[in-house]
Protein backbone atom coordinates (compact mmCIF):
# COMPACT_ATOMS: atom_id res chain seq x y z
CA UNK A 1 0.00 0.00 0.00
CA UNK A 2 2.46 2.59 -1.09
CA UNK A 3 0.23 4.99 -3.16
CA UNK A 4 -1.79 5.01 0.34
CA UNK A 5 1.24 6.03 2.18
CA UNK A 6 2.38 8.58 -0.28
CA UNK A 7 -0.93 10.23 -0.10
CA UNK A 8 -1.66 10.11 3.23
CA UNK A 9 2.34 11.96 3.80
CA UNK A 10 1.60 14.46 1.01
CA UNK A 11 -1.41 15.39 2.80
CA UNK A 12 0.24 15.54 6.04
CA UNK A 13 3.24 17.79 4.44
CA UNK A 14 0.84 20.10 2.63
CA UNK A 15 0.59 23.73 4.78
CA UNK A 16 -2.71 22.14 5.97
CA UNK A 17 -2.20 21.99 9.76
CA UNK A 18 -3.51 18.74 9.66
CA UNK A 19 -1.65 16.89 12.15
CA UNK A 20 -1.05 13.05 12.44
CA UNK A 21 -3.23 12.05 15.07
CA UNK A 22 -6.05 13.95 12.84
CA UNK A 23 -5.32 11.23 9.91
CA UNK A 24 -7.28 8.03 9.77
CA UNK A 25 -6.00 5.69 6.61
CA UNK A 26 -7.07 2.18 5.85
CA UNK A 27 -7.59 0.58 2.17
CA UNK A 28 -10.55 -0.73 1.22
CA UNK A 29 -12.37 -3.23 -1.79
CA UNK A 30 -9.05 -4.49 -2.53
CA UNK A 31 -8.22 -6.79 -5.16
CA UNK A 32 -5.19 -9.08 -6.53
CA UNK A 33 -5.41 -9.63 -10.16
CA UNK A 34 -2.22 -12.35 -10.52
CA UNK A 35 -1.88 -13.84 -14.38
CA UNK A 36 -0.10 -17.35 -14.41
CA UNK A 37 2.96 -18.39 -16.29
CA UNK A 38 5.92 -19.62 -15.29
CA UNK A 39 7.81 -16.20 -15.93
CA UNK A 40 5.16 -13.84 -14.80
CA UNK A 41 5.14 -14.23 -11.33
CA UNK A 42 4.17 -10.32 -10.80
CA UNK A 43 0.59 -9.33 -9.98
CA UNK A 44 -1.19 -6.07 -9.49
CA UNK A 45 -3.20 -4.70 -6.51
CA UNK A 46 -6.59 -3.28 -6.77
CA UNK A 47 -7.77 -0.91 -3.66
CA UNK A 48 -9.80 2.12 -2.65
CA UNK A 49 -7.81 4.34 -0.39
CA UNK A 50 -9.70 5.62 2.33
CA UNK A 51 -7.94 8.47 4.25
CA UNK A 52 -10.26 10.41 6.51
CA UNK A 53 -9.04 13.82 7.77
CA UNK A 54 -11.22 14.61 11.18
CA UNK A 55 -11.85 17.78 13.12
CA UNK A 56 -10.13 19.93 9.70
CA UNK A 57 -10.85 23.50 10.31
CA UNK A 58 -10.17 24.91 6.68
CA UNK A 59 -12.20 24.58 3.30
CA UNK A 60 -12.55 21.29 2.45
CA UNK A 61 -11.23 22.17 -1.58
CA UNK A 62 -8.07 23.09 -0.24
CA UNK A 63 -7.84 19.74 1.57
CA UNK A 64 -8.93 18.57 -2.29
CA UNK A 65 -6.45 20.61 -4.14
CA UNK A 66 -3.55 19.10 -2.45
CA UNK A 67 -4.43 15.23 -2.87
CA UNK A 68 -5.57 16.00 -6.12
CA UNK A 69 -1.64 17.60 -6.71
CA UNK A 70 -0.32 13.90 -5.16
CA UNK A 71 -2.28 12.69 -6.88
CA UNK A 72 -1.69 13.98 -11.21
CA UNK A 73 1.89 13.84 -10.14
CA UNK A 74 2.37 10.26 -8.91
CA UNK A 75 -0.48 8.66 -10.67
CA UNK A 76 0.04 9.85 -14.44
CA UNK A 77 -2.00 6.77 -16.13
CA UNK A 78 -5.20 6.93 -13.69
CA UNK A 79 -8.54 7.91 -14.17
CA UNK A 80 -9.06 11.76 -14.23
CA UNK A 81 -12.22 10.84 -11.82
CA UNK A 82 -10.25 8.83 -9.30
CA UNK A 83 -10.63 11.21 -6.30
CA UNK A 84 -14.19 10.72 -4.26
CA UNK A 85 -15.06 12.59 -1.16
CA UNK A 86 -17.81 13.23 1.99
CA UNK A 87 -17.26 16.48 3.84
CA UNK A 88 -19.49 15.75 7.59
CA UNK A 89 -20.04 19.50 9.03
CA UNK A 90 -19.52 19.01 12.65
CA UNK A 91 -19.99 22.56 13.19
CA UNK A 92 -18.99 26.45 11.69
CA UNK A 93 -15.55 25.78 12.44
CA UNK A 94 -14.79 22.27 11.40
CA UNK A 95 -15.19 19.29 9.38
CA UNK A 96 -14.71 15.50 9.19
CA UNK A 97 -13.37 14.88 5.11
CA UNK A 98 -13.36 11.99 3.68
CA UNK A 99 -11.06 10.78 0.49
CA UNK A 100 -11.88 7.48 -1.30
CA UNK A 101 -9.23 6.82 -4.01
CA UNK A 102 -8.98 4.60 -6.31
CA UNK A 103 -5.23 2.96 -6.61
CA UNK A 104 -3.54 0.90 -8.43
CA UNK A 105 -0.15 -0.68 -7.84
CA UNK A 106 1.89 -3.83 -9.71
CA UNK A 107 4.00 -5.77 -7.74
CA UNK A 108 7.08 -7.75 -9.39
CA UNK A 109 8.90 -10.32 -7.40
CA UNK A 110 12.81 -9.98 -7.97
CA UNK A 111 15.33 -12.93 -7.16
CA UNK A 112 18.05 -11.49 -5.29
CA UNK A 113 21.06 -12.91 -3.50
CA UNK A 114 19.52 -12.17 -0.07
CA UNK A 115 16.58 -13.17 -1.26
CA UNK A 116 12.73 -12.57 -2.63
CA UNK A 117 12.29 -8.98 -2.89
CA UNK A 118 8.77 -7.55 -3.66
CA UNK A 119 9.35 -4.60 -6.08
CA UNK A 120 6.63 -2.09 -7.07
CA UNK A 121 8.04 -0.47 -10.77
CA UNK A 122 6.83 2.92 -11.43
CA UNK A 123 3.45 3.54 -13.35
CA UNK A 124 3.76 4.57 -17.03
CA UNK A 125 2.89 8.19 -17.81
CA UNK A 126 1.66 8.32 -21.04
CA UNK A 127 1.91 11.61 -21.77
CA UNK A 128 5.23 11.22 -21.82
CA UNK A 129 4.85 8.62 -24.46
CA UNK A 130 7.27 9.35 -27.30
CA UNK A 131 4.39 8.75 -30.22
CA UNK A 132 7.21 9.79 -32.81
CA UNK A 133 9.39 6.71 -32.26
CA UNK A 134 6.20 4.61 -33.60
CA UNK A 135 6.25 5.84 -36.88
CA UNK A 136 9.25 4.01 -38.07
CA UNK A 137 11.01 6.54 -39.99
CA UNK A 138 7.64 7.62 -42.05
CA UNK A 139 7.56 11.00 -43.32
CA UNK A 140 4.74 12.80 -41.56
CA UNK A 141 3.83 14.54 -44.50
Amino acid sequence: MKKLAAARAAILAAPLGIGNEDVLTFAEKGKVEAWRGDRNRAFQVTYTGHIVVTGYAGAPQDLLFFATEWFLRDNPGADAEAIRFHVDIIDHKSADVSLMIELTEIVAPEDMPEGLRLALPPDPDAQAFDTAALTLGLDPD
